[in-house]
């Protein structure tokens, strides 16, 4: 098992990443940033946290901040389960103008309505909201399991 120390250390000499799943961690917020600030170069970022601990999401507005500040390149984005609100969708919105895949499932502090509906829409390819399936979720058969 690596530590969190031990991944931003190692993530921090990886400037030209450019794929990252950190799915089902716990990783403070500042850890997060620290991700975010090293990893410039991202196209592709998952930070999923549904299943074991679904309560504790990782993504908050502060994060996705960070994500719209320092991963301006990103494609695909995959936040499925975390805590951001349309303040921090919109803030990436503003500032990946690269973004074709998003997927939301079970953000629920999203509101997906008028203006920022119409945004996504128009903006990406390949949205998944909040309440569609997770039937396809990687790790879907954990989640129902701890869940029955």
């Amino acid at each position: 098992m690596i530590t969190r120390q031990a991944l931003v250390e190692a993530l921090v000499k990886l400037p030209l990443l450019e794929e990252l799943e950190l799915s089902q961690c716990s990783l403070a917020e500042e850890s997060l940033k620290v991700v975010c600030q090293s990893c410039p170069n991202l196209k592709t970022l998952k930070l999923n946290k549904f299943g074991h601990r679904a309560d504790l999401g990782i993504v908050s507005d502060v994060v996705a901040l960070a994500i719209s500040e320092t991963m301006r390149g990103l494609v695909h984005l995959q936040l499925v389960g975390n805590y951001l609100t349309n303040s921090g969708l919109n803030a990436i919105l503003d500032n990946c103008p690269n973004l074709e895949h998003l997927d939301l499932r079970r953000c629920f502090n999203l509101n997906l309505v008028g203006d920022l509906e119409k945004r996504c829409l128009e903006r990406i390819k390949y949205l998944r909201r909040p309440n569609d399936s997770t039937l396809d979720y990687p790790f879907h058969a954990t989640i129902v399991a701890m869940d029955s």
